[in-house]
């Protein structure tokens, strides 16, 4: 399966390449299971979405893809807008949306560490990049925010309710953000690109004051997350041979009083 990096590829046209497995199959696959990957719908709202959008759009540096509409999602304002932002690749958004998501990109793109690397470093942002998974010949992909091929380096952008240390760390683990840097690692890797022991992330608040924090998932847990990716490929590779995807759930799950006990809270 040859390599590829294709830059300026839609959103679209990379998801429609649904040989190749993505970080997303992966972490449904684990936090889920096989049948929830193969079969389940995407399930995330269209409007979230063109925020999350708009916020990386404003950090890449091309806050003029984002348009600002009226007031509401309604109109044919809003519809000529929607068409405009669609022709040349950005987004249209209602007035208070677009106000949250130029302050959180632009935070985003000024964040003291991140925003010296986007300005002193050469950048690859949005960069599709297909490769092959060896131990099973299936095909692998990721489409980093950033990557620094001089040093190899990822970086992810993140927009949350609380960039705290002490929520989001919760939230790399809930989330399974170790996995997907483990699994972008591991596509850079097997399309011959340099790779850095460090998986950056970039947490940025969706409402004011949008504050920004850099966390840095270190090798330790990248490589034990690794592990967990590799074993789910094996999975993954069987379960496509045989065409048999299952929960992996019990046949029967029982509820005796220690079961109550461990979800008393719930």
């Amino acid at each position: 399966m040859p390599v590829r990096v294709v830059h300026d590829q839609s959103g679209d046209d990379y998801h429609n390449e649904k040989f190749h497995l993505s970080s997303t199959n992966i972490k449904c696959a684990l936090l889920r299971s096989l049948l929830h990957m193969e079969q389940a719908d995407p399930t995330i709202n269209k409007y979230i979405a063109d925020e999350g959008n708009g916020v990386h759009l404003v950090f890449e540096g091309k806050p003029e893809k984002v348009i600002q509409s009226g007031e509401t999602r309604r109109g044919k304002q809003w519809e000529q807008d929607q068409k405009r932002a669609a022709a040349m690749g950005g987004v249209a958004l209602p007035a208070k949306v677009y106000a949250a998501v130029m302050g959180a990109g632009t935070s985003a793109r000024n964040h003291p560490t991140i925003g010296q690397w986007l300005r002193n470093e050469e950048c690859w942002h949005e960069a599709s990049i297909f490769a092959e998974h060896t131990p099973t010949g299936q095909g692998i992909k990721c489409k980093p925010d950033v990557y620094m091929p001089r040093t190899g380096s990822i970086i992810d952008l993140k927009t949350t309710v609380s960039a705290d240390p002490r929520d989001f760390i919760r939230s790399c683990f809930k989330y399974a953000y170790d996995v997907q840097g483990a699994f972008y690692r591991m596509v850079c890797r097997e399309a011959g690109l340099l790779v850095s022991p460090n998986f950056h992330i970039l947490a940025v608040e969706k409402t004011k004051p949008f504050a920004a924090q850099h966390f840095v998932l270190e090798d330790d847990v990248l490589s034990a997350a690794e592990e967990r990716v590799e074993q789910v490929m094996l999975q993954i590779a069987q379960s496509r041979e045989t065409g048999v995807f299952t929960t992996g759930w019990p046949a029967v799950s029982k509820i005796n009083s220690s079961i109550r006990e461990k979800y008393n809270g719930f």
